[in-house]
Order: C-alpha cells, then sequence, then structure tokens
C-alpha cells in the first residue's frame, strides 16, 4: 500500500503527536474556516485567503448512511475486507463501522 491508500494511522502517528485540531471531511467548509482562521489571527496567510467550496448538496446524512449508500451494491465479504483493513482509522477518527458486523 503507498501512502494514498495505507491506514492513516501509520501516517499520522497518533501517539507522538499531540494534535491540537482534527478536521472531518464531513465537515471540511467549516473545518477549513476554523483553520484558516486560527492561522490569520495568529499571524498567519491574509485574511483573503479561503477555500474552495465545495460541490456537495447540504444535508444531514450520517457517516453511516453514506457507508451504506456507498457500499450497497458491494458484497458484504469486500466490505468486512475494507474495514479489518481500516479498523483502527474508523476507532481513532470516531466513524461507525458495527452497521457492516458486530464481530469485525
Amino acid at each position: 500500500m503507498d501512502e494514498h491508500w495505507r491506514p492513516q494511522y501509520q501516517l499520522c502517528s497518533p501517539c507522538n503527536v499531540e494534535y491540537d485540531f482534527i478536521g472531518r471531511f464531513e465537515h471540511v467548509n467549516d473545518d477549513a474556516k476554523h483553520v484558516l482562521a486560527k492561522l490569520t489571527a495568529s499571524g498567519g496567510p491574509e485574511s483573503n485567503v479561503t477555500f474552495p467550496t465545495s460541490n456537495r448538496s447540504g444535508g444531514t446524512v450520517t457517516s453511516s448512511q453514506q457507508w451504506r449508500n456507498f457500499y450497497a451494491n458491494v458484497s458484504h465479504d469486500i466490505v468486512r475486507l475494507v474495514i479489518s483493513i481500516y479498523k483502527y482509522d474508523f476507532e481513532l477518527f470516531g466513524y461507525d463501522y458495527h452497521w457492516v458486523c458486530n464481530d469485525c
């Protein structure tokens, strides 16, 4: 696995670095605004720096619902394999994977 597919816990050293912010893709626009505001307040980039808006339509779909939608046509065995590879990432970043199986 190259770094694009490697589980994040193997790349980000969660036990060796004291992170003060972890963004989530589901909130990328709000998280980006937060980070840019912190950078600007601390003498970082000029206040005219913006984060590109996403093309996603708004909604209140949970991560678990998104996973179910993404993997609706994928075999249960393949989904279990994906979860076995990324299980620690799911746990570390607070994503639920138990909708697939309780014994993963």
